[in-house]
């Protein structure tokens, strides 16, 4: 399943992405992660996460779970120890597919 995808932002840059297993222990790795669909097209990002490597961190796999509810199949990784550049990656992937589920960080609060 080792398949690389790469993956086009707002900003034109083609971020590269690696396919692994649901099963593996991809949320330990400090990276980028999108949970996609199959599409007539390519892929359907449902979520982008950025990931810090934390080894018991559990929003990742909630993440994924909550991806699955709206079809999400496939996990695809980026490598990446910079915060910076993690950050830089998930928002400029986020503006360029509009994910299904965007990350607590772009969700606007409701006018009272």
């Amino acid at each position: 399943m080792d398949i690389t995808v790469s993956f086009r932002g707002r900003s034109g840059k083609a971020w590269n992405f690696r396919r692994v297993p649901s099963e593996s222990p991809w949320a330990r790795s400090a990276g980028a992660v999108i949970f996609a669909a199959p599409d007539a097209y390519g892929w359907r990002i449902i979520r982008v996460m950025e990931l810090t490597g934390r080894p018991h961190d559990l929003q990742p796999i909630w993440a994924l779970s909550e991806a699955e509810r709206y079809g999400a199949s496939a996990v695809f990784l980026a490598l990446e120890f910079d915060a910076d550049k993690r950050r830089h990656m998930v928002a400029d992937v986020e503006e360029g597919f509009s994910p299904v589920c965007l990350g607590a960080r772009n969700v606007q609060p409701l006018a009272a």
